[in-house]
């Protein structure tokens, strides 16, 4: 594939590392079966007013900024500066010595385990000398709690969000509540539909980017091919051959946005319950018709969450779901006998939407504003030139048409905050699963969890 992505697009790669290690992670409860992979990878205390009144300047680019020997201090997972050893880490290095030279200052990148930083964090804030000015968590660790218990300092009056090279929907992607708390030079990649090739080929079926491009990517253009995709290939009387594999936990959030619904809203400040919406309705009804009447989706015979994926890479499903970073292991296993697309529109949509769970840069109460301000500038520093593509975004899909989706992608995303209320995560997941398996009804399964939902946003706010 040639390298035709723009510098801003590019950065979907950093974001997309990030992706790659959080994509799996049940939320709230952290359901038993699920993957729990780790996702990818601050000046002193405010002394007083005049540092306070600096932080309602912006933009940062415009401010003349001496750090008088204070750092910058950024907390991660992961090492989040330059690494000696490559010409990029290289690169990252000599910026941040340039950086510090500029503005009188030193980078502090410091490391905790992951899952360990919003308890870092927050103790911090809360003892009124917060460790790092900047850090990253993961969106639905950040929102709502740290928002309602006033630990985040909004962006808005540090960096100029608004300006042309901040990602065009951060106002959407960082904020709660109509404020912005988190950032990112890129929020891109995301999650959609891989679907197989060689099988939509042999049985004559539409290519389903294809079908985008004429417009015609929906419900019921992904039910037609999953419905004649299924069948017994080799005679026997079984079905040996599926139109779909899933496993609900992101399947029903995905379909649930892509139908311009959502699991969760914000009322008053606080999440409230909207997965038994008319829209969210509708998903949900769409999703129990895939098992229980049109029988596409491959049953799991394995009782192991790794059945769908398993399944698709061996060839035997057309399609499933999955997240931009998984490409590379469908490569090593189809080949490039595979495409990636958007999930498809829903009827209540006009355009495409997906659920997934950013992971951003946060700023939390008591931080030095201009240390955030170098830190964005450092973060923009190690761009990629226009025009240029990491060679590891490239590698994760076997054409370009998939890879432009995959980086659109980042653009519709419909965050997961109800991922970060304990517990919330397991407990629908069990209507979803029974809502799949025949057990309940979709308006029976929602009924029955609306009250137990409920109290679980209400005993997190």
């Amino acid at each position: 594939m040639g390298k035709k992505r723009k510098g801003q697009s590019f950065l979907v790669v950093l974001f997309a590392m990030i992706v790659l290690l959080t994509a799996c992670t049940g939320g709230g409860g952290d359901p038993e079966g699920e993957p729990k992979t780790e996702p990818s990878a601050a000046t002193e205390p405010d002394a007083g007013q005049e540092k306070s009144e600096e932080g309602n300047q912006a933009p940062e680019e415009e401010q003349t900024i001496d750090m008088q020997g204070k750092p910058v201090r950024v907390l991660a997972w992961g090492y989040a500066g330059g690494e000696a050893g490559t010409e990029a880490g290289e690169q990252r290095i000599a910026l941040e010595q340039e950086l510090e030279n500029k503005y009188n200052t030193k980078f502090q990148f410091d490391q905790v385990p992951w899952g360990d930083v919003q308890d870092k964090i927050t103790a911090s804030i809360i003892a009124g000398e917060p460790i790092a000015d900047i850090f990253l968590l993961e969106r639905f660790r950040a929102f709502p709690s740290m928002v309602q218990k006033d630990f985040l300092q909004p962006i808005d009056g540090i960096l100029d969000i608004d300006s042309e090279k901040w990602p065009a929907d951060l106002r959407m992607t960082g904020s709660f509540n109509g404020e912005v708390y988190g950032f990112s030079t890129a929020v891109g990649g995301g999650g959609g539909i891989y679907y197989n090739k060689a099988i939509l080929q042999k049985e004559g079926l539409p290519d389903p980017q294809e079908l985008h491009e004429k417009g015609e990517w929906n419900w019921d253009a992904f039910l037609d091919i999953a419905k004649k995709a299924t069948k017994d290939t080799n005679g026997d009387g079984k079905i040996d051959q599926y139109g779909l594999a899933l496993t609900s936990l992101n399947f029903v959030p995905a379909f649930i946005a892509s139908n311009d619904g959502d699991v969760t809203k914000v009322v008053d400040g606080k999440l409230a319950f909207a997965g038994d919406d008319e829209n969210a309705m509708e998903a949900l009804r769409f999703y129990s018709d895939l098992s229980n009447v049109h029988k596409v989706v491959k049953p799991n015979q394995t009782d192991n969450w790794e059945d769908y994926i398993n399944a698709f890479n061996e060839g035997i499903v057309a399609m499933r779901y999955g997240e931009g970073w998984e490409g590379g292991g469908i490569q090593t296993n189809l080949g490039n006998e595979y495409g990636f697309i958007f999930i498809p529109k829903g009827p209540k949509a006009t355009a495409y939407h997906n659920a997934m769970q950013p992971t951003l840069w946060f700023v939390p109460k008591g931080a030095n504003p201009d240390a955030v301000r170098i830190y964005a500038e450092y973060l923009f520093g190690y761009m990629p030139k226009e025009g240029e593509l990491d060679a590891w975004t490239e590698t994760l899909f076997a054409d370009q048409k998939s890879l432009d989706n995959y980086i659109e992608m980042g653009n519709i995303m419909t965050p997961k905050d109800w991922e970060g209320i304990p517990h919330f995560g397991e407990e629908i997941r069990k209507a979803w699963d029974n809502i799949g398996a025949g057990k309940a009804t979709p308006e029976t399964a929602m009924k029955s969890i609306r009250p137990v939902l409920e109290g679980l946003l209400d005993a997190a706010q």
